[in-house]
């Protein structure tokens, strides 16, 4: 397990090194999360809750120690290598937890690696493991609480589900939201299997405990994370109901009403792209087991990561989200994990601790395993990888993968529309990066530039000098930007007022700002955006009070 770790991990970090680092290729949701982090501890007033409430903080919060090394290496967080750093220890951990599914079940060790590193290798994975988003470590979160019920399953030990609920689904709410479903989920899978199993004792009062055992933490970090954005910005749930969150972003990027037929068929098609033969070998899993105890330990895989794609394909039906690919990533690690299940077993490892209502142990029949009890999960397994590399390419599917083709099959001479395209978005945030070195270069005081992080984060996480700037987080934002003048402010960085401009602290104050500097400022620079997607920025040197003003 050790070495698979270590193999994954150094993949992972050599792709996002070589995407990220030598050639640009940032993801913008990883991008703000570097900024949110950094505010932490740079910003003109460094505080833990500068790291901010639309995105649940995890992800954000682990790069902290990471970005201390940014002053040293820029490149940590201007180029967000503290995300692929990240996000390349969780995957990592998720191929080892992929790994120990098959190794818990007493499978071969040949099969287990080969399962394994298909999962590891599949092409969604490895740039989800190397681009700092949330992805990886919701991957692993889940991975380890599917691994810790299906042990559960079979052995009853109650530490099972202090670990599957307690630890792993209460973090992995902290790193996205679908948690919640999988939460849901596992206390209904696990409060049924207790009150089927807990005979003649007193059915009801332990299916319930065990159900708060796996549950309840997860509730508890819902109820608190909700409980502390309120106490501190007044909203709840940021994510739905902020300027900055997903309802908001829905409605300024004029996407319009989802079709729910349509949306549940976009859904399928992205899973299709992902795990292709996710259905054939489900049911080889469930054919192969049928009639025997063991059966029901597929029911563990089914429910917890069928969660996470049931809450992300209603999500999008109802048009509560995105058409994004990687939405719908937890379908390999499904696949891969009914993979495991899906051939023979060897001899599992002896429980240590058996729980009384355990099912009594199915001592293993002797078989001739050959590799035709293997090969053809696995060979079907590997059809995913073609496959989801193809999907990656199909820009209605894919919109945030499929620009990797600027980067693997750079043609400076294809002036097609598509390969344009692709080579602008490769080029996001480069047009922010020289704002950043522009006005580094200005030698300014601090708190001299004001700019909301809507579009301004990239900004940040490129400058080194973050106090030079004021941001939202900060407690005396509104002040300054009420009279910027009087705060000793000397620039606004102003954004186009449509889409997401809308919804900029300045063009909320100043709603003429970006045409004609509101009376309060005069255009020094405008700034052409090389990005797909990314505003023309605008410089606005604030006019200085008259003489005698107050």
């Amino acid at each position: 397990m050790v070495a698979v770790c270590f193999v994954a991990f150094a993949i992972y970090v050599g792709v996002g090194y070589w995407l990220q680092v030598r050639h640009g290729f940032i993801l913008g949701d990883a991008l703000s999360r570097v900024a949110a982090a950094q505010s932490v501890l740079f910003s003109r007033d460094p505080h833990l809750a500068a790291i901010g409430f639309i995105f649940t903080p995890l992800s954000a919060m682990l790069q902290i120690p990471m970005l201390t090394l940014a002053p040293i290496w820029p490149e940590m967080a201007e180029r967000a290598f503290s995300g692929t750093l990240m996000s390349a220890v969780f995957m990592a951990g998720a191929a080892v937890q992929i790994l120990g599914m098959g190794l818990d079940r007493g499978l071969p060790r040949s099969y287990a690696v080969t399962i394994t590193a298909i999962f590891a290798l599949n092409p969604m994975i490895v740039f989800y493991g190397a681009n700092g988003m949330s992805e990886a470590p919701f991957i692993f979160f889940m991975s380890w609480a599917v691994r810790r019920l299906m042990m559960w399953m079979v052995d009853d030990d109650v530490h099972h589900l202090v670990t599957a609920g307690g630890i792993a689904m209460g973090l992995a709410y902290l790193t996205r939201y679908d948690a919640v479903a999988c939460v849901a989920a596992a206390g209904v899978l696990v409060g049924v299997t207790t009150y089927r199993r807990a005979r003649p004792a007193p059915r009801v009062r332990r299916a319930l405990l065990d159900t708060l055992l796996v549950s309840g933490p997860g509730a508890a970090t819902f109820l608190g994370w909700a409980a502390v954005s309120w106490l501190i910005t007044g909203e709840a749930f940021a994510q739905f109901t902020s300027q900055y969150g997903n309802a908001a972003i829905l409605e300024q990027s004029g996407q319009g009403p989802v079709d729910f037929g349509a949306g549940l068929g976009f859904a399928a098609v992205c899973v299709a792209l992902l795990a292709p033969t996710l259905v054939p070998i489900a049911l080889w899993c469930v054919s192969g087991r049928w009639g025997r105890p063991g059966l029901v330990v597929v029911l563990a895989p089914l429910s917890i990561y069928g969660a996470a794609l049931a809450f992300q394909a209603l999500s999008y039906a109802s048009g509560a989200t995105f058409p994004f690919l990687r939405f719908f990533i937890i379908a390999v690690p499904l696949t891969a994990c009914l993979a495991m299940l899906a051939v023979p077993e060897g001899v599992a490892a002896a429980p240590k601790r058996r729980g009384r209502y355990a099912p009594a142990p199915v001592p293993p029949r002797p078989r001739r395993r050959s590799r035709a009890a293997f090969a053809p999960v696995a060979l079907l397994l590997a059809v995913s990888v073609p496959v989801t590399a193809w999907g990656m390419g199909m820009p209605n599917y894919a919109p945030q993968e499929y620009a990797l083709g600027a980067v693997l099959a750079p043609d400076p001479d294809n002036v097609t529309e598509r390969k344009a395209l692709e080579r602008r978005i490769a080029a996001s945030f480069s047009t922010e990066r020289r704002i950043a070195d522009y006005l580094d270069s200005l030698a300014l005081p601090e708190g001299s530039v004001i700019t909301d992080t809507v579009y301004g984060f990239a900004i940040l996480a490129a400058s080194p000098l973050s106090t030079t700037f004021v941001i939202p987080s900060d407690p005396d934002f509104t002040a300054l930007l009420n009279d910027p003048a009087a705060g000793g402010v000397r620039y606004l960085l102003a954004v186009p007022p449509e889409g997401r401009g809308v919804s900029d602290a300045l063009n909320l104050r100043y709603p003429t700002l970006y045409e004609t500097g509101a009376d309060i400022a005069t255009l020094e620079l405008e700034i052409p955006n090389d990005g797909d997607s990314q505003p023309n920025w605008r410089l606005y040197r604030v006019n200085e009070p008259p003489p005698g003003a107050q």
